[in-house]
């Protein structure tokens, strides 16, 4: 099978499944190409990700779907027709709504009708109404839409997108994440973490002003915040609070890290109080890891932090009231191992990356068998 992603970028957690996703496929034996922008408005792909698709032999092109203004989207739109025409894919697999949309276009432009897989991640805040707008309409007329988060299957069928036209397929984690390691929290100073990019929707500032009411209860724990600056001037706001708080030697601002696992090895917790996740996989790789999990209830996130079975829910509230729920976690460190190990046992069931690349090529055949109906019942 021919197989052409389209994203608007290889980053953050997206850029880390869709290449892992391309790298498997050409392993199975497919022939994959990537479209992403490369570099447009400051952002670019991460070298890494990059590097992963070089290495399995997966194809790479550059098409702008990053920047949505017409004169940026249309001509790319045009060059992604005249692609499909030549490279003649079997499927296109589009990453969120701007590449959806020209897919779309470019599937019923070509001399084949092209079947669209449209994979939905998240809607963040403040989006203006006309995206919304431009990217519905693009994944009511995708053949499948995929999402990997409970909320979001909800909010497509309240979109208009058709019941069985969607699929729940969670991401999920690589065998070696399933390797026993030693226990989190085992001697040093006690230390809860988070992983994410730093900016506003991840809620790395709340979570500093929560930790800020467990220092005085817990002199001696301290916070490392992994992940590369999203937003600068957020960025700004969190170091600001971290020096108000008097906390400049109890926090750690990591950055980017190659392999979270050595940190997550000495976390004696995961603690989350992002506001929205498309699925959360940060929070997966904790409990993967034997990490005891804490976090806010979210979607993504509530799909698999169940409170008091595999991990806890933070309350919705003041800084006073989210860091007195951390201090009380802290405080029963047996409950907290015992929620690791269920939470540990429940990912190793359900989200292994063997059943996503399975359930990722059922999709696939179910499109292009929803293509083909769509072709047959087409006006001549």
């Amino acid at each position: 099978m021919r197989i052409l992603h389209l994203i608007p970028f290889l980053w953050s957690g997206a850029g880390d499944v869709v290449s892992r996703l391309a790298a498997s496929q050409r392993g199975a034996g497919h022939e994959v190409l990537v479209v992403t922008s490369g570099v447009s408005r400051g952002q670019r792909d991460w070298p890494a990700y990059r590097r992963r698709l070089r290495q399995a032999g997966v194809g790479w092109q550059r098409l702008e779907f990053f920047d949505r203004q017409p004169e940026a989207f249309w001509p790319a739109v045009d060059r992604l027709v005249a692609l499909a025409g030549q490279w003649r894919p079997d499927v296109m697999h589009a990453h969120a709504g701007a590449p959806t949309g020209a897919a779309v276009l470019a599937a019923t432009a070509t001399s084949r009708r092209i079947p669209v897989v449209s994979q939905f991640y998240n809607w963040g805040p403040g989006r203006p109404s006309w995206m919304d707008a431009m990217d519905t309409t693009a994944l009511r007329a995708a053949d499948l839409v995929v999402c990997s988060a409970t909320h979001y299957r909800t909010r497509l069928h309240e979109l208009g997108v058709s019941r069985r036209r969607v699929r729940l397929v969670p991401w999920g984690l690589d065998d070696e994440w399933f390797v026993e390691r030693r226990a989190p929290g085992a001697p040093g100073v006690p230390t809860i973490g988070f992983v994410g990019r730093i900016e506003p929707r991840k809620g790395q500032l709340e979570l500093v002003r929560a930790f800020a009411r467990v220092q005085r209860q817990r002199t001696g724990t301290r916070l490392e915040l992994v992940g590369p600056v999203a937003d600068a001037d957020y960025a700004a706001a969190v170091a600001e609070a971290i020096t108000a708080a008097g906390l400049t030697d109890h926090v750690r601002l990591v950055g980017h890290v190659g392999d979270v696992r050595p940190h997550l090895a000495r976390w004696s917790a995961f603690v989350s109080l992002s506001r929205d996740e498309g699925q959360g996989l940060a929070v997966i790789e904790a409990m993967a890891a034997g990490v005891p999990v804490l976090a806010r209830r979210v979607p993504g996130v509530e799909d698999v932090v169940r409170d008091g079975r595999t991990g806890v829910v933070i309350p919705a509230g003041t800084p006073a009231a989210q860091g007195a729920c951390l201090a009380r976690a802290l405080d029963r460190p047996a409950e907290l191992a015992a929620l690791a190990r269920r939470a540990r046992a429940h990912v190793t069931r359900h989200y292994r990356w063997s059943g996503t690349v399975a359930a990722i090529a059922a999709a696939y055949e179910a499109a292009r068998s929803a293509a083909a109906t769509s072709e047959r019942r087409r006006p001549r």
